[in-house]
Order: structure tokens, then C-alpha cells, then sequence
């Protein structure tokens, strides 16, 4: 009987879902692209995940993960977690992989459950990622890592100089305030991060 209203409900909600139309977002693997260097937008990452109350459960380098105790949704939760394994529960996990290539970094963000099923056993079962806002604000937060030429921009003492040397050329008014910008996004991410430095 339990079963049989547990399907009646399934149903329900999958009816409601589909008359709702909502939009369908594909399964990951997410991948978005920096400027920074993978160390930075993974202190970055890290920084952010621990924030919002995840732990760090895996670090090899550049492949790290976070999870943290979570209810999957209504059906997953009917029909595939057991909530009767002692110790085990599901899991939300958040895996990202950095790659370094030609001046860019690919950050490779792919979410999934890790749950328990009847036999105890842990299962993993793809989670979609479809909240545009959020992906929308973490390619945002990549975007304003510091890079290298944030870093570098304006050294802390250069010598003065009464006129350019020959064959130089001032640096154009754009180029200064890149260079202002870029120091004032690494000042910022500094204040939460004391092992970044802005020269």
C-alpha cells in the first residue's frame, strides 16, 4: 500500500512538472573560462564553497571536491536513498577540475548526489545545475580574479624618472585605469584572502 501511494504521489508531481513546462537544463559537466591562474581561482573556489557550509572531502592539486548533508528531490528521495543505512547519508557533492592552457584556465564544475540505496551501498545520480543566476555569478567570479598582470601592474616602488627614456611611450590613460582596475579587484579579493599579494 505504501508503495503503491508512494507512486501516486511520483506521478502527481511529475504531471505538475510537465504542465508547468518548466525549462529543461542539460546534465553537466559546466564548463566556464579565466583569465586568472588555476591556484588563484582555486583559492577562490575553495574560499566560496566553505562559505556556504561545504567541506572540503577531496584535494588532489587541481581536481577537489565538496559535499555536504542534503535531501535530494521528492522522487530521487522515494525511489532511490535509503534512510536506513547508519552513518550513511546523501550528499550533495560539487567536483571541480582546473586545466591550464595557452594564457586561459578551463574550470570544470560537475554537481551529483552520492546517496546510500536499499543495500547500503553509495550510488551517485547526476544534479542538475539549473539555476542560471548562480552559473551566471560564478563565471562572474572568475572573471574578476586577479591575473598575473593584476599583480604585476604597478610595481609597489619604481624609481622616478623626470622624462621617458627614449623609444618608450607613456602608458595610454585606458592602460592606466586597466591597470587601476585590476589592482583594486586583487586589493579586494585580498582582504578575504591574506596569502594573495598586489604589487
Amino acid at each position: 500500500m505504501k508503495r503503491v501511494l508512494i507512486v501516486i504521489l511520483a506521478i502527481t508531481s511529475l504531471a505538475g512538472a510537465r504542465d508547468k513546462k518548466q525549462k529543461v537544463f542539460p546534465p553537466g559537466p559546466y564548463v566556464f573560462t579565466s583569465k586568472a591562474s588555476a591556484g588563484v581561482l582555486k583559492r577562490l573556489i575553495v574560499q566560496e564553497n566553505l562559505r556556504e557550509g561545504y567541506i572540503l572531502d577531496s584535494d588532489k592539486q587541481l581536481e577537489f571536491r565538496f559535499s555536504m548533508p542534503s535531501q535530494m528531490p521528492l522522487v530521487g528521495a522515494l525511489f532511490m536513498a535509503s534512510s536506513d543505512c547508519p552513518g550513511k547519508t546523501t550528499r550533495k557533492v560539487w567536483s571541480y577540475a582546473l586545466k591550464e592552457l595557452d594564457g586561459m584556465t578551463k574550470v570544470t564544475v560537475l554537481p551529483f548526489w552520492e546517496y546510500p540505496d536499499d543495500y547500503c551501498q553509495i550510488q551517485t545520480h547526476e544534479l542538475i545545475w539549473n539555476q542560471p543566476e548562480e552559473m551566471t555569478a560564478f563565471q562572474a567570479m572568475l572573471d574578476k580574479a586577479p591575473t598575473l598582470n593584476a599583480q604585476v601592474a604597478t610595481p609597489s616602488s619604481t624609481p622616478a624618472s623626470p622624462a621617458p627614456a627614449p623609444g618608450s611611450t607613456p602608458k595610454s590613460t585606458a592602460d592606466q585605469q586597466q591597470s587601476a582596475q585590476q589592482h583594486a579587484a586583487c586589493l579586494e579579493l585580498a582582504k578575504d584572502n591574506p596569502s594573495i599579494t598586489c604589487r
